[in-house]
């Protein structure tokens, strides 16, 4: 009876200690176990990703480098694409490009005061007769404007102009304006005023007053052959 007793006793005691090592093991925090943890990321968190210059640009190999050119202001463009120039050049003129030189100023409201054309040849305009078909119409012309009180004329002997009356050679174009008008005062009829015969060059030259909204266009839409270069001046 004695020994069952101490028995008894005995596995209680282990029981006990056994308890008591339980409840240790279970107040003791557990260790987390590392997977990766540099590889996850919080659900919601976006990393911050810094815009790249607006200057650079991404080689072949992903590397960062200064762009090579930059783009003209946006401003500066539509200035220079919008600005007509104030000089305009040809390599020859004659009566019929003169002719839609004048009508283009006109229309966009230039008026002959604010526009001048320079020829190489230093006597390049010139008042004249156009050319008869025969040398005895020629001479009947002749006489009648003698009739008019006209003395200063010279006939044409030959060239693409033969036949013709020249009435007087000028250096400019309001000289020989002038003449034309002093010239149909005395009742001259059937009159010219133009581009002597191979006088060179012409440039068109538009005064600074004129307003930069009736230059629009003048540079554009010129027939065949007749489109005008911008010159010195603009």
């Amino acid at each position: 009876m004695g020994r069952l007793i101490g028995l008894l006793a005995l596995l209680n005691g282990v029981v006990l200690i056994a308890g008591l090592s339980m409840e240790q093991v279970r107040g003791k925090p557990g260790v987390l176990v590392d997977f990766n943890a540099d590889k996850v990321r919080l659900l919601g968190r976006v990393e911050r990703q810094e815009p790249a210059p607006a200057n650079m640009v991404k080689t072949a190999d992903d590397a960062e480098s200064p762009e090579a050119t930059v783009a003209p202001p946006r401003a500066l463009v539509t200035a220079a694409a919008t600005t007509s120039p104030r000089c305009l050049a040809w390599p020859a003129l004659d009566d019929g490009l003169l002719g839609e030189i004048e009508t283009r100023l006109q229309g966009a409201g230039i008026t002959a005061a604010r526009y001048d054309i320079h020829l190489d040849k230093r006597l390049g305009w010139w008042v004249y007769l156009p050319p008869f078909a025969e040398a005895e119409a020629m001479q009947a012309a002749i006489d009648e404007v003698r009739q008019k009180g006209v003395n200063d004329f010279a006939p044409v002997r030959g060239g693409e102009m033969k036949n013709a009356i020249s009435l007087g050679a000028f250096p400019t174009r309001a000289k020989a304006q002038a003449q034309l008008e002093r010239l149909r005062k005395l009742g001259v009829q059937g009159l010219r005023m133009g581009p002597r015969p191979k006088s060179g060059s012409a440039r068109l030259s538009i005064a600074s007053a004129v307003p930069d909204a009736q230059l629009a266009g003048l540079s554009a839409g010129w027939g065949k052959g007749r489109a005008p270069a911008a010159c010195a001046g603009n």
